[in-house]
């Protein structure tokens, strides 16, 4: 075999290689490093019960059937909240695909005093069908593990993490992420992903 035919051997399949140990390190360190939890079926949002700024009863039934973008937001920079919020529900708007928006309003508390509520139902006034969740202890675990505002993360249909967090206000990258993970959730791509098992690992 001649040095050129041992090269279009060996660099496509170091360059598989590569990707799956890439795959593998990420993979991993969502394992150790998530802000939510893992039980047999994969990472979960805690259950919750909480209330809206409306007063509504709300648990983490909210999720299922819809896929979710969750914004933790805090009334300290209100601008920035209410920004994100706006290009995230103006783009969810614009497309056909079944999305819902949640925000969670990380430095209200229950017990948080009547101006700072007003303050939060100002804010979040403009977006009457994005709900918007008072943080009590029940989000406790997830709080104390994100160290900005806002961070966008997403939920599928089954209540499971999915995809990447996104730190800050960057409407860009979360709406490439919504669709990346929006076409990993379609029939299509998981029968790619079926036939691709089926393949490389027999």
């Amino acid at each position: 075999m001649t040095g050129l035919n041992l090269r279009k051997i060996l660099i496509p399949i170091l360059t598989l290689f590569l990707l799956l140990s890439t795959d593998a390190f990420i993979i991993s360190r969502m394992a150790t490093d998530s802000f939510l939890y893992r039980d047999s079926t994969g990472l979960h949002v805690p259950p919750f019960r909480t209330k809206d700024l409306r007063g509504n009863t709300v648990t983490q039934d909210i999720f299922l059937g819809k896929f979710t973008v969750v914004c933790l937001w805090v009334t300290r920079d209100m601008d920035t909240g209410r920004e994100l919020l706006a290009s995230i529900n103006h783009w969810r708007h614009s497309t056909r695909e079944p999305i819902q928006i949640i925000g969670i309003v990380g430095d209200v508390k229950e017990d948080a005093d009547d101006t700072q509520i007003a303050t939060a139902r100002s804010i979040s006034a403009v977006f009457p069908d994005v709900p918007q969740l008072i943080a009590n202890d029940d989000f406790t675990a997830l709080l104390t593990r994100i160290r900005n505002s806002p961070t966008v993360f997403f939920v599928d249909t089954q209540g499971n993490l999915v995809g990447q967090p996104v730190i800050g206000n960057e409407p860009v990258l979360i709406q490439k992420e919504i669709l990346r993970l929006m076409e990993d959730g379609s029939n299509d791509r998981k029968l790619q992903k079926k036939i691709q098992t089926l393949l490389f690992h027999p």
